[in-house]
């Protein structure tokens, strides 16, 4: 199975070039770092110990944001690495972290070669990957090079367990490469159990844990006026077409219902 997915990636990445530039035309993609992606690596490794955590999108990194900031003022943690995969989470990045302990990079195509030249630019001496980031080369290199790895917030749906269930062995491989899973629920605790790993801790979901960003008393005050005796539904985490949709229920709802708003939260902040 290793190698039919080295295979499959392999053959992605020859045609990446490709697709990185077309993202950048629809503004996916950022102009001057998404070299970072075929594993061009323009910042030098600070001296010192090193922890990389890897958080796919926004709701990850803002998830850890906590955990970083204890992290950042332990002296012998000399950097803290953070890779993403998405433009939002870069600008999340620049807006919300400041530290100059803490670097964002782009995480690379999940390739052999590009895996094996990161882990050896970068060194790490802990890699933490959040929620659902299984990218096996990464995961088995890290391994083999014998460095503490966490996946931390681990979550599996039903859907994704059934996938990796079709390939048992395979999954227990990847899985049992972690030195410990904490999982945010205890579905994916049992879904992890399943595949044979032993070392799990059902930790809770971080994202709850996140402190909440309060405005101002007048601000909020405002809201709470404006959406007083207010019936009130969300569409959240809404992609291209789907808002359409919400609209046109939206105004059959307002046939039958006095009062109601509707409040659309696209899953991508360039959309907004």
């Amino acid at each position: 199975m290793l190698i039919l997915y080295r295979l499959i990636i392999n053959v992605v990445c020859l045609f990446a070039p490709i697709i990185l530039r077309i993202r950048i035309y629809k503004q996916k993609e950022d102009e001057n770092r998404y070299k970072e992606k075929l594993c061009i690596i323009k910042k030098k490794k600070p001296q010192g110990k090193l922890v990389w955590f890897h958080a796919a999108s926004v709701g990850e990194l803002l998830s850890v944001v906590p955990l970083l900031e204890r992290l950042e003022k332990i002296k012998e943690i000399r950097t803290i690495l953070i890779t993403t995969t998405t433009l939002s989470s870069s600008k999340v990045f620049e807006k919300k972290i400041k530290s100059k302990k803490i670097i964002h990079q782009f995480f690379p195509f999940d390739k052999d070669i590009f895996t094996k030249k990161f882990l050896s630019h970068w060194l790490p001496d802990l890699v933490i990957f959040v929620e659902s980031e299984i990218w096996p080369n990464f995961i088995l290199n890290i391994k083999n090079r014998k460095i503490p790895l966490i996946l931390l917030n681990a979550r599996i749906t039903t859907k994704t367990y059934l996938r990796w269930k079709k390939i048992p062995n395979f999954a227990k491989s990847i899985f049992d490469s972690f030195d410990i899973c904490l999982s945010q629920n205890k579905e994916t605790e049992k879904y992890l159990a399943n595949f044979g790993v032993k070392k799990i801790k059902n930790f809770g979901n971080l994202k709850f844990s996140s402190p909440v960003s309060l405005s101002s008393d007048k601000l909020n005050k405002n809201i709470l006026k404006m959406f007083h005796y207010k019936k009130i539904w969300c569409a959240t985490s809404t992609h291209i077409g789907e808002e359409v949709f919400c609209g046109k229920t939206h105004i059959e709802l307002k046939k039958r219902l006095k009062n109601v708003i509707l409040i659309i939260i696209p899953r991508h902040i360039h959309r907004v």
